[in-house]
């Protein structure tokens, strides 16, 4: 497979390939704590850590019920913490450069205060999460099951700072890492409670979801929420979106001597500026046609590929048969075509990670699947994403595929551990070729959900 024209890269000194330094988490939650002392005057309660998430398959079907298959990697954004009885949530963020911490970067919100509309910029994340856990305590979430013990009582506000070690807008889940950081710091501070089980994870999560669909603006499904609340290390979740249910599959390739390779392409990743609504949208026009609550429901309980061609043959009929269709014939017949065929792919995944003995060559050629149906029915790809894919290939990398929301970000690539390099060096050709940014390289291992660190 060859995602964009091979190009013979032109001679020249780059100081690429350029690997992002592995996290040592306590260290970055010992110097978080000495910096919160002296900006706060006191020291905090404890330091929380939530990781970023990678996604073997299931991009743009969370919310039209799919399955996802998202693991939690090594990288964390952390949040030191202390309780304020004032009300106030204040909050400084050590990736926020633009400002001193002598001056105005230090933001700050009563909690009864936060409001869709009302706050800008990564404070929205953090901040939102109280809205959130307000919010699905008393079962005003879309999941209407109300969870009473995530409520903030009345005056409850807290000191925050934040660190994170996930790479900011590679498609890894920073925000996902920092709101589910902040949410446990919070959960902690109001209950007392530093293990909060499963169930308790899964309102956290929602919580989480709320501040980004609602006070950020990004109208997300929950998939790396709940990557980053509740997974297990060296394993990936199989989360069913109908329910969030989750069922653990191992997903840690090192025994075959393989290892998940990122590229972070460094190309502009937003999805904030209504990109991704607008295919949730196409998405959700396509259900009214077929006439179901969600994608997901116009396929049977284990798809396969004939399923997802018979459903897609239904809707040209209904199309052509007068159905009314809100949007693009054409975008919405395509973003249709991506969610059925990435549904069916989730489920081969699936199947082949539950297996006793993994295909990993299968599970290869149905990441590059993946990364096809982004480019051309999602049409969430960009030039960067490709040449990171063909560079992999290339190499000899089993598969790769453009992993989260795309419009720039990261790949994801399945590699043979002694060809980590040649990849990383023929991404690097082709980038140079054709004038690209360096890109960064990360090799992610499936890692433990969030938790106290300190």
């Amino acid at each position: 497979m060859s995602c964009e024209p091979s190009v013979a890269p032109a001679p020249q000194e780059r100081a690429c390939p350029q690997w992002v330094t592995q996290p040592d988490v306590a260290e970055r939650a010992r110097l978080l704590s000495e910096r919160f002392e002296r900006a706060f005057g006191r020291p905090p309660v404890g330091v929380w850590a939530a990781p970023g998430r990678a996604n073997l398959m299931g991009e743009y079907i969370d919310f039209s019920g799919g399955m996802c298959l998202p693991f939690a990697h090594q990288y964390v954004t952390l949040t030191a913490a202390a309780p304020r009885t004032d009300g106030m949530l204040r909050a400084h963020s050590l990736q926020d450069t633009d400002e001193s911490v002598a001056d105005a970067r230090l933001r700050a919100v009563p909690v009864a205060e936060v409001a869709p509309g009302g706050i800008s910029g990564w404070f929205g994340y953090a901040a939102g999460v109280a809205w959130g856990m307000n919010r699905v305590a008393t079962g005003r979430s879309a999941h209407p099951v109300a969870v009473p013990e995530l409520a903030l009582a009345p005056g409850f506000g807290a000191d925050l700072m934040v660190d994170s070690t996930v790479p900011i807008g590679a498609g890894l889940a920073s925000s996902a890492a920092l709101e589910c950081s902040v949410a446990l710091a919070l959960f902690s501070l109001s209950t007392g409670e530093d293990h909060p089980d499963d169930r308790l994870r899964r309102a956290l999560a929602r919580a989480c979801m709320d501040a980004e669909n609602y006070i950020v603006g990004a109208n997300t499904g929950g998939l790396d929420q709940t990557a980053s609340l509740r997974s297990q290390q060296g394993e990936t979740l199989a989360l069913d979106c109908r329910d969030f249910d989750v069922v653990s599959l191992p997903a840690d390739p090192a025994a075959a001597g393989l290892t998940w390779l990122a590229v972070d392409t460094r190309a502009p990743h937003r999805l904030a500026d209504g990109q991704y609504s607008s295919r949730r949208a196409e998405c959700e026009a396509a259900a009214a046609v077929l006439g179901v609550a969600r994608l997901r429901d116009a396929l049977p309980p284990h798809p396969g590929d004939d399923d997802a061609a018979a459903t897609l043959a239904r809707f040209d009929a209904l199309v052509a048969a007068g159905a009314p269709l809100d949007g693009d014939p054409e975008g919405v017949r395509l973003r249709l075509r991506h969610s059925l065929t990435e549904m069916v792919r989730s489920v081969q995944i699936a199947d082949e990670l539950g297996s006793a003995d993994p295909d990993w060559r299968l599970v290869g050629r149905l990441l590059v699947a993946g990364h096809e149906s982004m480019r051309l029915d999602c049409r969430v790809s960009v030039p960067e994403l490709d040449a990171a894919v063909t560079g992999c290939l290339d190499a000899g990398a089993l598969g790769a595929k453009v992993v989260g929301g795309g419009f720039g970000g990261s790949v994801l690539a399945l590699a043979r551990t002694e060809d980590v390099d040649a990849l990383a060096a023929s991404v690097c050709e082709r980038f140079g070729a054709r004038g690209f940014r360096d890109p960064l390289f990360l090799t992610l291992t499936p890692s433990p959900a969030g938790r106290r660190i300190v």
